[in-house]
């Protein structure tokens, strides 16, 4: 999308609303190695999540926790899996994808390269 003033829109942020803050920033930051960029305690942290901005935000005027598919390309998901399995948290493959949840049920699908294309 370009205006006609010659800027385009640029994603800063995409929020998630959770009720388990804590739990799902340490999740994401330990499986997914999300990396913290700042955050304000107990309220919301932004992150970055292979490359996607994300903000982790605690659902505290009634908003909705966030569910979404989460789809990244890894090539080596053997740590990954390892860590999961550590957990005790489920993990299916369906096609070339590995799937587990997060803490809140969010689907996050790992496949070894882009499944779908622009």
């Amino acid at each position: 999308m370009t205006r006609s003033d010659g800027t385009n829109p640029e994603c800063y942020s995409v929020t998630i609303f959770t009720d388990q803050w804590r739990t799902i920033r340490d999740f994401y930051m330990q499986i997914l190695d999300a990396k913290l960029l700042g955050e304000r305690e107990n309220l919301y942290s932004m992150m970055n999540i292979a490359g996607l901005p994300v903000c982790l935000r605690k659902s505290v005027l009634g908003e909705t926790v966030s569910y979404f598919h989460l789809y990244l390309s890894l090539k080596n998901r053997e740590p990954v899996l390892n860590a999961l399995r550590e957990r005790g948290i489920i993990v299916t493959r369906v096609g070339p994808y590995i799937n587990f949840r997060d803490p809140e049920g969010r689907v996050i699908k790992l496949s070894e390269s882009r499944t779908v294309l622009p």
